[in-house]
């Protein structure tokens, strides 16, 4: 049993680390896409900024733990280099669920329990409830 409580513990920390994520591809004017990534390099939020290669553009991945503190953080990223950049595209990633709820751990425990509990059991049983 202390097996199933370590992984419905983990499963809760990696539901909790779940993030929104908008990938921005921003065209850059007069020459400056290594400045305008070096300065977007550095703002919070910001896990990516890439020069695209032979082009005037830099790609940005931002995270966030919701979407609205997402929005606030790509805005003040981009008025940071506002000056420097011409037309952007933003593509905000879906947000997957990277784990079971706890309803369905609860139900998972409880149906595990009564077999030997074995973290492979469990896993495998998790995996027959996707299919």
């Amino acid at each position: 049993m202390a097996v199933l409580v370590e992984e419905v513990g983990r499963a809760r920390r990696r539901r909790s680390t779940q993030k929104a994520r908008v990938y921005v591809l921003v065209d850059v004017a007069g020459g400056y896409h290594e400045e305008v990534a070096s300065v977007l390099r550095c703002k919070p939020g910001v896990v990516l900024a890439d020069n695209v290669e032979a082009q005037q553009k830099v790609i940005m991945v931002v995270e966030a733990q919701d979407r609205q503190t997402l929005a606030e953080l790509t805005v003040r990223a981009l008025a940071s280099v506002e000056m420097a950049i011409g037309e952007m595209h933003l593509m905000p990633a879906e947000e997957h669920r990277t784990s079971m709820s706890d309803k369905e751990l609860q139900v998972m425990v409880a149906e595990e329990g009564g077999r030997n509990g074995h973290l492979s059991d469990i896993r495998e049983a998790g995996n027959s409830n996707d299919r």
